[in-house]
């Protein structure tokens, strides 16, 4: 896993390091593959078979529906599994002809068709059970696959239908923690850090925050927190982790940078909108408080370490320190749908942002600087709407307001592209003599 645009800058540097005579034109490919990034006719096979992988598998599973009463059970059987096991097997016959990338379509293909027997299945027999432990048993299935292949298709399946899995452990038949979803999730990540592969690490980090988003009303139901104290373990945590990824160098993997980006980015989403959730009529929870405490001085303290490398600033330290006070006084301060510290929470929203974009900034991290011009854009947006939504007619409010969209978009672009662009240096050009 390289960081993003890595294999794309590598290309445009090779071919000017080429053109200037610098690296021979016959190295190209082999510094690209040696990155993993060579030559794309692979993932063209690799995507066009796998589309037609899901097309039979959408044909397969048309022509049992279609035939269902028709059908006799043992015809059913034999079609549903018959066909399984068929894909797995002509997943191994490309395997040995060397032809991985098109074995792992017919991975997929095998994963997709288990998934159907299961309900297939459920449905010939009439079996009444908790239907969560059907997906479950998919995503078992798929993980399996991508562990005894290795399948990067089926890891990425199973990453979907654990998601699915605990959505409706969740939402159809709880509204507690769903926590066996953290050792399922556990294994998949591991997977795809081992397979150092960039889009495992992101279904990966988009299946955690899923989970962590429908956890909330059972984090509030488990610890008794108001609304507001249970959205600041959405502030707090990620920013213990954004802190603490600098502390080390990222690697040639770049995963602690993934991790800290994930993390800066769920930070940023949930202090936003800190100042809309309620907090709790007769103040703040004891065990809250001691949690935000720590969460800050463990965030401090990772600031401080970052620093001996140089990778975070005294700017950096007084950021954190601002946004974690920030968040602690409000819920210390706001009531049950409370308003009056809207606009000063607004005001703090602002400096939180020009601090990540200066850090951002500092530290070229093109993925820090982008989203603190979204937040910027949002936040201007936001301050529009809450201030001067009641105040103005309403032609002239959405006339201002379409021109101030106009006016961000064409000048938040230019900004953000002077902000990530680098000085580079133009290489002194060969000459025969120089030669």
């Amino acid at each position: 896993m390289r960081p993003p645009f890595y294999l794309r800058q590598l290309k445009n540097d090779l071919d000017m390091w080429i053109a200037q005579g610098l690296v021979p034109a016959e190295n190209r490919e082999s510094i690209l593959k040696s990155v993993g990034g060579g030559s794309s006719a692979g993932r063209l096979e690799t995507i066009i078979a796998i589309f037609g992988a899901i097309l039979i598998g959408a044909g397969a599973l048309s022509f049992v529906g279609a035939n269902w009463a028709a059908m006799t059970k043992a015809a059913r059987l034999f079609v549903l599994f018959g066909g399984m096991w068929l894909s797995y097997g002509v997943a191994v016959w490309f395997y040995m002809q060397s032809r991985g990338l098109i074995a792992q379509a017919f991975v997929l293909l095998g994963v997709l068709l288990f998934g159907a027997n299961i309900w297939f299945v459920a449905q010939t027999y009439n079996i009444n059970s908790h239907y969560p432990d059907g997906t479950l048993l998919w995503g078992v299935g798929a993980l399996a696959a991508a562990l005894l292949v290795p399948s990067r298709a089926a890891l990425a399946s199973a990453l979907a239908i654990g998601a699915y899995w605990t959505y409706q452990e969740t939402f159809e038949f709880q509204r507690m923690i769903h926590l066996p979803f953290l050792a399922f999730w556990a294994v998949c990540a591991a997977q795809s850090a081992l397979l150092s592969w960039r889009p495992g690490i992101h279904l990966s980090a988009l299946s955690l925050i899923l989970w962590l988003a429908i956890s909330f009303e059972g984090l509030r139901t488990f610890l008794g927190w108001s609304d507001a104290e249970v959205l600041t373990v959405y502030v707090f945590v990620p920013l213990v982790i954004w802190s603490a990824s600098q502390i080390r160098e990222s690697g040639p993997n770049a995963i602690l940078m993934t991790v800290g980006h994930y993390a800066f980015f769920v930070f940023m989403a949930a202090f936003a909108g800190l100042h809309l959730a309620d907090g709790a009529q007769t103040g703040a929870a004891s065990s809250w408080l001691a949690f935000a405490i720590v969460s800050s001085a463990l965030s401090l303290v990772a600031v401080v370490l970052s620093m001996q490398r140089k990778g975070s600033t005294g700017l950096d330290l007084a950021g954190t320190g601002f946004a974690a006070l920030a968040t602690l006084s409000y819920v210390l301060l706001v009531k049950t749908s409370d308003d009056q510290y809207d606009i000063p929470y607004t005001i703090t929203t602002l400096v939180v942002i020009l601090w990540s974009l200066s850090r951002g900034a500092r530290l070229d991290d093109r993925f820090v600087v982008n989203w603190s011009v979204v937040a910027f854009g949002l936040w201007v947006l936001y301050t529009y709407f809450k201030l001067f939504g009641g105040l103005m007619d309403q032609a002239v409010f959405f006339t201002v307001g379409g021109v101030l969209l106009i006016v961000l978009a064409l000048g938040l672009e230019p900004f953000r592209r002077r902000l990530v662009a680098k000085d580079k240096p133009s290489a002194p050009v060969v000459t025969g003599e120089q030669k």
